[in-house]
């Protein structure tokens, strides 16, 4: 599978390119892997309502820059994406004035592989005699570069998954790395007390900007109460 999303973040480019007429440099596209997604942390999603499902996201902000990355994210299990399983890919937009679409399709597999190349053959053989361009439905057409927006610049809800020592002011310095950072909570999950005197504790932040939730965990990780950061998760509601 495309467990570091490669294959989805070219697939992205070629989307996003089309969709926001603007060219997509699939080179600046941010690209996360689901090879840090621990069994726990499925279990906590699962408990607090969510799954985690690999996202290929596009979108275009109101400033007119496109917002275009490839990262895990959970989502609530009332989700349309949510209930897409196994082989099955789907793509969902959601534009005015057409409002949400899914599209959903095998993604790999002998039979869909060779529906797509034989697809495409037929094409080609079919435009040979008509045009100097093979596929013209493929042609691009797009010189206008994108303007992009760092990862660092995008705004997200999130899920923190933190070890901590089982004391009193743990909470208080969760708290305080995420007030001075301008990022409120919106759900906390505490997990049983481990043998080491440890415990899990899990939180979903509310949206706030990507430099922000980067700049608590780095206070986090410095903070006598923390013995590790276990995952950070963007959350898509």
């Amino acid at each position: 599978g495309d467990v570091e999303g490669y294959d989805a973040q070219y697939k992205l480019a070629t989307l996003a390119t089309i969709s926001f007429n603007k060219r997509i440099d699939v080179n600046k596209i941010y690209r996360e892997g689901i090879t840090k997604i621990s069994v726990q942390d499925i279990e906590n999603a699962k408990q607090l309502g969510y799954v985690i499902k690999l996202v290929a996201l596009a979108q275009l902000l109101e400033n007119g820059e496109a917002d275009v990355r490839v990262h895990p994210m959970l989502l609530r299990r009332s989700h349309t994406l949510a209930n897409i399983h196994g082989v099955i890919n789907a793509v969902m937009i959601d534009a005015h004035p057409v409002g949400r679409v899914i599209f959903s399709g095998a993604g790999a597999g002998e039979f869909p592989t060779a529906a797509s190349v034989v697809g495409d053959v037929m094409t080609i053989v079919s435009e040979m005699d008509s045009t100097d361009y093979i596929l013209p439905m493929m042609r691009c057409t797009h010189s206008v570069p994108a303007e992009m927006i760092n990862i660092t610049e995008t705004e997200n809800k999130y899920y923190l998954s933190v070890n901590a020592k089982n004391k009193i002011g743990v909470i208080e310095a969760l708290g305080r790395a995420f007030s001075q950072n301008n990022i409120s909570v919106s759900n906390i999950l505490q997990k049983g007390v481990q043998d080491n005197n440890s415990a899990n504790i899990v939180i979903i932040t509310e949206k706030c900007k990507e430099k922000d939730m980067q700049k608590a965990v780095d206070l986090l990780k410095n903070d006598s109460c923390v013995n590790q950061i276990n995952s950070l998760i963007r959350v898509m509601e």
